[in-house]
């Protein structure tokens, strides 16, 4: 199976990173009870945070670098899109340079944090603009929704293989 490539604010990483780790994290207290018993309680949920260790190589490694440290220096969130998780809004925290370049590679680490607030206003009504020649089925791969949940969605759309260009898809 092709795994879908990461995309960040219109970036698309050419190679997936090396590792890719998503944290998940909710703030919950333990507390011990006289008798050998304990309460647990959940707080709140913290913000996801997404990391990895990659490699850029070929001839403009560099400029491929710069590219992203460029993307990371932009103070607003964006859509992150990862792999078999569902897009959401996060910002570009940290890219580091791990080693020293060489001519065809560069090793480098990143990190990206959900952006919470905007994320609350997103989750129900995130839409996926059409592009030409552009089907139902594209877009169940692209954002690794099922098929099935794409069309439950979007009652108006008559044929999975006959999108209006321009036309918005609702894909969560």
């Amino acid at each position: 199976m092709k795994t879908a490539k990461i995309r960040y604010k219109g970036y698309e990483w050419e190679h997936n990173p090396e590792t890719l780790n998503v944290e998940k994290e909710d703030n919950v207290n333990e507390q011990d009870l006289p008798c050998e018993n304990s309460i647990a309680r959940h707080y709140s949920s913290k913000c996801r945070k997404v990391s990895g260790k990659g490699k850029l190589v070929g001839e403009d490694c560099l400029r491929k670098f710069n590219e992203l440290v460029k993307l990371q220096s932009e103070a607003k969130s964006g859509i992150l899109s990862l792999p078999n998780i569902k897009p959401f809004y996060a910002y570009f925290k940290k890219i580091e340079l791990i080693c020293e370049p060489s001519p065809q590679v560069i090793t480098y680490r990143f990190e990206f944090v959900e952006d919470s607030e905007r994320n609350s206003f997103v989750k129900e009504n995130y839409y996926h603009t059409v592009s030409d020649g552009e089907t139902l089925w594209d877009i169940s791969y692209k954002y690794k929704v099922d098929i099935q949940t794409l069309v439950d969605l979007n009652p108006e759309v008559k044929r999975l293989d006959e999108l209006s260009e321009g036309s918005r898809v609702k894909v969560c």
